[in-house]
């Protein structure tokens, strides 16, 4: 009789702890539906630009977009378990899992191998940059086929060890519903340091290729306003001369070239890419440093989990801002003509504003020889053994 009344007044008194008020109720719905916005867009963005991507050939077959692809995968993973794990236990606390519970371990442990997974892929896509702007002609060695597919499956090597001390007891890793933030179960874990060690390991080695790669430009910039102000004067002692030897000059003058170590707008434009996303990563990482010590306010935890959303969908953001091919594939992909015969008149085709608008790339992209968009590496560099053509991207030219 007493085991049973103590049973009863137990219950009753964790019935109490559930009830939650209508303000904090209120709250959770709001976090709730903002971070599904964040996350649906995120997954959706993610999932299209690895179709975009797998639908040329051309990207499909350049190392670099493999990195592209697997940081992608890793967002997805992390949207879902984000999706499947945080957002119904952010939603309905207790009712859904308890905060030591062996699911919430498991779920932010597996959300952390991915975390670590992309946090040293950042790392090498940095280094990825460095080497062909810096280095072109040794990047088809250092960044081949077969060394590219080992350098993606370290990353998760190293990520899953990075990760696998959260399932121990002293380094368990959890959500908390009521702050909206990830935290260690113990007041005090040595894995902090491991974490902090690998995040700053990553932003070092983005700082320091950025800032070489920076360099780099700045030089080349001043190297091609040299050769610009040169055919310029050039040209114009060429107009001032009405003799033979004039032509024969003038062939000579067209077939100068830049300078070979100039740096393309394709490599500045993929330079860009790789660095805002990088950016967004050190946003995140130091707010995520610094602000639990300014403010413990739920709210402030809010904007730093907000962050790591964010992070997830900025990746695909930036690609198809900045990608011109990545958005030609879009633009291919959801036009409501998808195939259009070659046969077509020229009338017809230019109906459609997609086609009009893909038309105007394909403009840009003959006016712009330094622009292929299509491989990540120089305009004149060679690929895995293999010469990208300019004119065909579905089609690349052995060497």
């Amino acid at each position: 009789m007493n085991d049973s009344i103590l049973l009863i007044n137990k219950n009753i008194n964790i019935n109490q702890l559930n009830l939650r008020t209508w303000k904090e109720k209120r709250d959770d719905w709001i976090v709730v539906s903002i971070w599904l916005a964040m996350l649906s867009y995120a997954l959706i963005s993610n999932i299209i630009i690895i179709f975009g991507i797998l639908r040329s050939n051309t990207m499909r077959a350049a190392t670099s977009y493999w990195f592209i692809i697997s940081l992608a995968i890793c967002d997805i993973v992390m949207i879902i378990i984000s999706l499947a794990h945080l957002i119904p236990a952010t939603a309905f606390h207790e009712s859904f899992t308890q905060v030591d519970s062996l699911r919430n371990i498991v779920m932010l442990s597996l959300y952390d191998l991915f975390w670590y997974t992309a946090v040293l892929q950042l790392g090498l896509m940095a280094f990825n940059r460095f080497i062909s702007i810096v280095y072109p002609m040794e990047y088809k060695c250092i960044f081949s086929r077969k060394k590219t597919k080992w350098f993606i499956a370290i990353m998760y090597i190293l990520g899953g060890i990075v990760s696998l001390p959260t399932l121990h007891p002293c380094c368990n890793i959890v959500w908390d519903s009521e702050l909206y933030i990830t935290r260690y179960l113990a007041d005090f874990s040595w894995h902090t340091y491991v974490d902090m060690t690998v995040n700053s390991f990553s932003l070092l080695l983005m700082v320091i290729s950025y800032a070489i790669i920076i360099y780099k430009v700045r030089e080349s910039s001043k190297a091609m306003a040299k050769y610009q102000l040169t055919i310029r004067t050039r040209l114009l002692f060429q107009k001032q001369s009405t003799d033979i030897e004039s032509t024969k000059y003038n062939s000579r003058t067209m077939s100068m070239l830049p300078p070979r170590g100039q740096v393309s707008k394709k490599e500045m434009r993929l330079f860009i890419q790789f660095f805002v996303v990088s950016l967004v990563f050190l946003i995140t990482w130091t707010t995520w440093q610094w602000l639990p010590n300014i403010s413990d306010s739920k709210w402030a935890y809010f904007v730093m989990t907000s962050l790591f959303f964010i992070n997830n969908s900025v990746n695909p953001t930036v690609y198809i801002i900045f990608n011109t091919q990545l958005r030609r594939e879009l633009c291919y992909m959801f036009c409501k003509n998808k195939t259009i015969k070659n046969g077509q008149s020229g009338k017809l085709r230019n109906k459609n504003p997609a086609v009009k608008m893909l038309n105007y790339l394909g403009n840009q992209h003959k006016n712009d020889p330094s622009s292929t968009d299509g491989d990540m590496v120089n305009s004149n560099s060679v690929v895995c053994g293999r010469k990208l053509s300019l004119t065909d991207n579905n089609k690349p030219e052995d060497v």
